[in-house]
């Protein structure tokens, strides 16, 4: 099984983090190094103040073209589909008794708000009908990408598909710190950054890691970060949805 040079890449710089010190002064850097260092602690710095559209800047916004072009094809093809009614289950299904059928008809309509058709604001914030995302521009389509990826915006979402107001939303936490650990360039272009965040500075030591790798390469004269999943949370995170009590009149 052959495993992919970048793979190769990124394991051999999360043994360096794990086996040796990598808190370099600024001194013992090389320029780019420090380059790279910097432009890595901007981006977190943008995400920390939810300022998407300076984070989505110092993206690889080429690297993130062919992803948004493929799911602008995917939404393209999409068809509203209507709910089934209880008759049509029961033909789908000859031994459903009408009281499961119609049970099921009343439970996919309940659902509707949290799987709306066109809502795709789980993939970019905000984002709520076709058209809207058919009229993004790349570097929008970024931002608003990276916002998607952010536990703050995955609550206020949260809270907007049960109707919930913001206001009762649960006293908010410190935006989560990144700590860039070490920079390794493979070459003129090309820089493998070990990075971790204190999103679970209250649980033992050890248990809960979010180191992770990501990864800057040089275009033209800037360095800039490629786009990947776990950016902002680690692969295994995932925001669990806010429960509230609507007012009532």
């Amino acid at each position: 099984m052959r495993i992919d040079r970048t793979l190769r890449s990124a394991l051999a710089l999360l043994c360096v983090a794990l086996a040796t010190p990598m808190h370099r002064p600024l001194s013992a850097q090389t320029p780019a190094e420090r380059a790279v260092h910097a432009v890595v602690d901007s981006f977190f710095a943008d995400v920390a103040a939810e300022r998407w559209d300076a984070a989505a800047a110092r993206l690889d916004l080429a690297r993130f073209e062919p992803f948004f072009k493929e799911q602008l094809r995917n939404a393209r093809s999409e068809v509203r589909l209507p709910d089934p009614t209880p008759e049509e289950l029961m033909a789908r299904d000859s031994t459903m008794p009408r009281a499961v059928a119609e049970w099921q008809v009343a439970r996919m309509r309940a659902s509707r708000p949290n799987m709306a058709f066109g809502d795709y604001s789980h993939e970019f914030a905000g984002v709520t009908s076709q058209h809207d995302l058919l009229t993004l521009t790349i570097p929008d389509a970024a931002a608003r990408w990276l916002a998607a990826r952010d536990e703050r915006t995955q609550l206020r979402e949260s809270a907007r598909r049960q109707g919930c107001p913001l206001g009762n939303l649960p006293q908010a936490s410190p935006p989560t710190r990144h700590t860039v650990l070490g920079v390794l360039m493979t070459n003129d272009s090309t820089a493998y950054v070990v990075h971790t965040d204190d999103r679970f500075r209250d649980a033992p030591a050890g248990l809960m890691s979010t180191t992770r790798v990501l990864v800057a390469r040089r275009t033209g004269s800037a360095w800039r970060i490629a786009p990947q999943r776990d950016l902002l949370n680690p692969t295994n995170y995932a925001v669990v949805g806010v429960l509230c009590s609507r007012t009532k009149n």
